[in-house]
C-alpha cells in the first residue's frame, strides 16, 4: 500500500471512530446498535476501496461492468495521486444516453468511495467516470491561512490550476496533464484504444473535449472544482453536492468567482446537501451554501426538503434531513450514501 493510500485509510478510520464516539455518548441504546451496524459498514467499506486502489482491477457489478483504471496507466506524466479513476460504460440492455457524466470526490477521497451515485448514472443509460485527480489538500484550509489568506483571488487560482493546469497558483503545483481536464482527455483517449465500441470516442475531438456532451459534478471539494468547471466551459449540466464551500475567514466573504459568469447553459445547476451538514458552512451561517446557490450560481427554486418527493417543487436547490442525528462528517457526506437514487436521479441523471 502506498503512503498516500495508508493516510486515506487512517483519515477514514479516525472520522469513523470519531463519529462513533460522539454517537456512543449522547444517543439511546436502541439507535446506539442502528448506528454502529451503520458504521461498520462504513468502515468496511473504506478497507474495500483501500483494497481496490492498491489492487484495481475490472469486472461485474450487477448488470454494470466496472473498469479501475490507475491514472499513470493513461498518460506516463501522471505520477501522483493515482488512484484509480472508476469508471462504467452504460448498462447494456438500456438505452444510451450519449452523455457522459464526470464526477469529482471530495478532500483526500477516491472514486471508489462515491461508487453508489457512478453506478446509478451508469444504470440509467449515462457513461461515466468517477476521476481521479490531486485533492489532497481542502481548499479552505489552503486559502484560510499563511500569507494565502489575504489573496482575494486564492480560491479562484486554486480551483483553476486543478481544474485546467493553469501555473496561476503559488499554493499548488498541477501541471496540465495531472489538471482534471488533463486527466479526463488521457483517460477518454485511453478509453477509445482499450475499449472499442463502447462509445467514448463521441467525448472528444483531436486534443479538445466535447463540453456539451458532459455533465460534470461533484461532492464536497469536487463540488467546488464542477461548480467552477460550469463557469469556464459549456457543460451541459452541474450537480453540486455538500458545497460550495470556498468562504474568506480574513474578509467575511465569499469569494469573487463565484458570482463570475457562467459559461454552462442558464438553469444547468443543481444542488444536494444536508440541512444540517456544518462542514460545507464553514463559515458557520447555516444558509451560507444554499444562499450562495441562489445569489451567485443562479440556481433556481424554493429551498426543498426531499421528503416532498419527486420532483421536489421543480427546485435547484434540495437539502435533505436524511442521517441527522449523526456527526458532521457524515452529514456532510449524507448526500453520497446508498438510499438517494431518486434524487440523483433528479440532480444528475435526468
Amino acid at each position: 500500500m502506498s503512503v498516500l493510500n495508508f493516510i486515506v485509510s487512517i483519515r477514514s478510520f479516525v472520522i469513523i471512530f470519531c463519529i462513533f464516539c460522539v454517537l456512543v455518548s449522547c444517543k439511546k441504546e436502541s439507535d446506539e446498535k442502528e448506528d454502529l451496524v451503520t458504521l461498520l459498514g462504513l468502515g468496511l467499506y473504506a478497507r474495500s476501496c483501500a483494497g481496490q486502489n492498491t489492487f484495481p482491477s475490472n469486472g461485474a457489478v450487477g448488470a454494470l461492468t466496472r473498469l479501475q483504471i490507475q491514472p499513470s496507466q493513461t498518460s506516463t506524466a501522471i505520477t501522483s495521486y493515482n488512484n484509480p479513476h472508476q469508471v462504467y460504460p452504460p448498462q447494456s440492455n438500456v438505452s444510451r444516453k450519449n452523455i457522459l457524466s464526470v464526477f469529482y470526490p471530495g478532500t483526500g477521497s477516491s472514486p471508489c468511495e462515491i461508487g453508489a451515485i457512478l453506478q446509478q448514472g451508469a444504470s440509467r443509460g449515462y457513461h461515466i467516470i468517477g476521476l481521479s485527480y490531486p485533492n489532497g489538500e481542502a481548499v479552505n484550509s489552503l486559502c484560510n491561512q499563511g500569507d494565502a489568506r489575504f489573496d482575494t483571488n486564492c480560491f479562484e487560482n486554486l480551483r483553476n490550476e486543478v481544474v485546467t493546469g493553469a501555473d496561476v497558483s503559488p499554493y499548488v503545483s498541477v501541471d496540465v496533464n495531472n489538471s482534471i481536464e488533463g486527466r479526463l482527455l488521457a483517460l477518454l483517449q485511453y478509453l477509445v484504444s482499450s475499449r472499442p465500441g463502447e462509445g467514448w470516442e463521441q467525448f472528444f475531438a483531436g486534443n479538445n473535449i466535447n463540453w456539451n456532451l458532459i455533465y460534470v459534478g461533484g461532492h464536497s471539494q469536487g463540488s467546488g472544482h464542477a461548480a467552477y468547471h460550469g463557469k469556464r466551459r459549456a457543460v451541459a449540466r452541474v450537480s453540486i453536492y455538500s458545497g460550495v464551500s470556498d468562504y474568506s475567514l480574513q474578509y467575511s466573504s465569499l469569494p469573487s468567482w463565484l458570482a463570475s459568469a457562467q459559461t454552462a447553459p442558464a438553469g444547468s445547476y443543481y444542488g444536494l446537501i444536508h440541512e444540517n451538514d456544518t462542514v460545507a458552512n464553514f463559515s458557520g451561517n447555516t444558509n451560507q451554501v444554499t444562499d450562495a446557490w441562489l445569489n451567485q450560481f443562479s440556481m433556481t427554486g424554493t429551498l426543498t426538503n426531499t421528503s416532498v418527493g419527486a420532483p421536489y417543487a421543480n427546485s435547484h436547490r434540495l437539502v435533505t434531513s436524511a442521517c441527522n442525528g449523526m456527526g458532521a462528517a457524515a452529514l456532510h457526506s449524507c448526500p453520497m450514501v446508498n438510499g438517494f437514487q431518486t434524487i440523483w436521479n433528479y440532480i444528475s441523471f435526468p
